[in-house]
């Protein structure tokens, strides 16, 4: 069983079930890959403890009904988030203030009002209209603790350390909050934009879920030993390894291991294809599409925070 939810997984991994680059061409797979320093240009954002643990108590399930289905948030819902604040073209994100992550899910996302439910991060209409598939992302400092929500077998993968608004000198501008279409294009980049960066993803016989854009170095500190796969390690140098963009398609697993609903499984970042730190969360069914978090309307199966 764990050998075919590994398989299952690496699968809905390389389909590029993620944060996707429509316009960008794939990478030859014999290509050589140059790092490129990312300049952050976010230094003034707040960071989170990271060792800090949620305040939520997840409520454990018998030892014999393994948590099958991913149900609650994969972070504190009680984190604050960052919110969306001036206007079009001169938005910023102020991280004081906002709701928190289960109003704001609860409240705001659903909404008809585009603005409003996508001022701490893209709601699953804005995914679907840029990425094809339904997400949820929460604006959030690095380093923000996440949780497994079911039970299952997480792997660590890494397509870049770095941003690619920083490596390219893109505007984040345009596409914070809800994009402004004048200036939002699909692919901001003249070269690949490392996608999801470095994600998790949990799967079991049912479901499969993918955190995205985590924080390498602070995720690296919740990976078992014994989870590495070789040659990776915990020492590994991943910065001379990744800091170089690839394509959204291109990820490399470096450790899995499995998970209970309620356990650390990586902390918040702001790598890959990021308009600002945050997590970027999926849901979907084995051999399904993915499916939306929130109760927004146009999605058969959806509300998977609120069950």
């Amino acid at each position: 069983m764990l050998a075919g939810t590994i398989a299952a997984l690496a699968t809905f991994a390389a389909c590029g079930e993620g944060d996707s680059e429509p316009s960008s061409p794939p990478d030859s797979p014999t290509s050589t890959i140059t790092p490129v320093v990312a300049t952050p240009t976010l230094s003034s954002l707040p960071t989170a403890n990271p060792t800090a643990m949620p305040a939520q108590t997840p409520t454990a399930s018998p030892a014999a009904t393994p948590a099958i289905e991913p149900r609650g948030f994969p972070l504190d819902p009680a984190t604050s988030l960052g919110v969306v604040t001036g206007t079009i073209p001169n938005r910023s994100i102020t991280w004081i203030g906002g709701l928190n992550a289960f109003d704001y899910s609860q409240r705001d996302q659903p909404t008809s009002a585009p603005d409003l439910a996508n001022r701490s991060g893209w709601n699953c209409r804005v995914h679907v209209e840029y990425e094809g598939y339904p997400a949820v992302d929460w604006y959030v400092p690095t380093g923000t603790t996440l949780v497994a929500t079911m039970d299952g077998v997480a792997t660590l993968h890494v397509i870049t350390v770095a941003n690619a608004f920083d490596v390219y000198g893109a505007d984040r501008e345009p596409y914070l909050g809800d994009p402004d279409r004048d200036r939002a294009a699909l692919s901001p980049f003249p070269g690949p934009g490392g996608g999801k960066g470095v994600f998790v993803t949990i799967a079991n016989e049912e479901f499969g879920l993918e955190y995205a854009h985590l924080d390498l170095a602070g995720t690296l500190r919740v990976v078992p030993a014994d989870a590495f796969i070789r040659p990776y390690t915990a020492v590994t140098d991943y910065v001379a390894l990744f800091s170089g963009m690839r394509d959204y398609r291109s990820s490399t697993p470096v450790a899995t291991w499995a998970v209970k609903r309620g356990d650390v499984i990586g902390f918040s970042g702001d790598t890959g294809y990021s308009e600002a730190p945050h997590l970027h969360y999926t849901v979907h069914r084995q051999d399904g599409p993915l499916l939306c978090p929130t109760t927004e309307s146009g999605f058969a199966d959806g509300g998977w925070l609120l069950r």
